[in-house]
């Protein structure tokens, strides 16, 4: 056993002697490995460099980590090297600048509600142009849970006094907003249930709220025909599996239908508030 430790201790000693001779053709080789968009090969050496370099050039790897990380789609990995970052960087820029790249990662992972609480560890007062970053920041979370009121008062600031006409388009924006997001799928479903197709019709599905009336209505039809030429038992035992199938199916599409094209709806208008920022700024 002591044998065995001592061959380890040997071992992780020569290793870190040898990468300390090649530490800097490894970090030129790792640089060269992402620049060319061999992006496996750059994370294990910027990786290994970090590992045996200890803190020589560790700044420089955290972010490389991070937006490696963050290209393959990672973005947890991505969240956990900008919090790295935060917690090692020198300056209040260096923090501020990886706080709110750590923010879009929890965004992208579909977590905004931890992306606000980062957002709002940060000073009160903090200078331009922090302080509109945050404030865009906060507006973009907000506005993907649907607190509508929150993200006004959040972007409203980004505008001049001068900006009536953007104002304007942006309050615009925000009520048709609060009117997308009030389309419920109990509402959806509901409809369906009175008359096939009609909760996609409610959600804005043209086509699938056709297809959902026109199937269910052959179907319909075929039952009665059925009856008629043969008997209804045998309608039921043919047909009904197929009618409550389809039937029921609409019925719970309706909902999912709409939720999806609710989420597209409220991209789209966000983009254009963005738009209207932008314009503004």
């Amino acid at each position: 056993m002591k044998r065995r430790l001592l061959f380890f201790l040997c071992w992780i000693s020569a290793s870190g002697w040898l990468m300390g001779q090649t530490l800097e053709q490894s970090l030129a080789f790792a640089r060269t490995q992402s620049a060319e968009g061999h992006t496996e090969l750059a994370l294990k050496t910027y990786q290994r460099v970090l590992f045996f370099g200890g803190s020589a050039h560790r700044d420089e790897c955290y972010s490389e980590l991070a937006a490696l990380h963050a290209n393959l789609g990672e973005f947890e990995r991505a969240a956990f090297y900008y919090d790295l970052i935060y917690q090692s960087a020198g300056t209040d820029s260096l923090r501020y600048e990886a706080l709110f790249h750590k923010t879009a990662a929890l965004m992208l992972q579909q977590q905004p509600k931890k992306a606000i609480l980062e957002l709002l560890s940060l000073p009160k007062n903090l200078p331009e142009p922090w302080l509109s970053r945050k404030r865009l920041y906060l507006g973009a979370a907000h506005f993907s849970i649907r607190e509508f009121d929150l993200a006004r008062q959040d972007l409203l600031p980004l505008f001049g006094p001068e900006a009536t006409k953007e104002k304007a388009e942006f309050e615009r924006l925000f009520r048709q907003a609060e009117k997308v997001a009030r389309k419920s799928p109990k509402t959806a479903r509901i409809l369906s249930m009175i008359i096939p197709g009609a909760g996609q019709f409610y959600a804005g599905d043209i086509k699938n709220g056709l297809n959902s009336l026109l199937l269910n209505a052959l179907l319909g039809y075929w039952f009665v025909v059925t009856g008629i030429n043969y008997s209804f038992i045998d309608a039921g035992a043919t047909v009904t599996p197929w009618l409550f199938r389809y039937y029921g199916g609409g019925i719970r599409r309706a909902g999912e239908i709409l939720e999806k094209k609710k989420e597209e709806r409220l991209r789209k208008i966000f983009q254009k508030v963005l738009t209207t920022i932008e314009v503004e700024r």
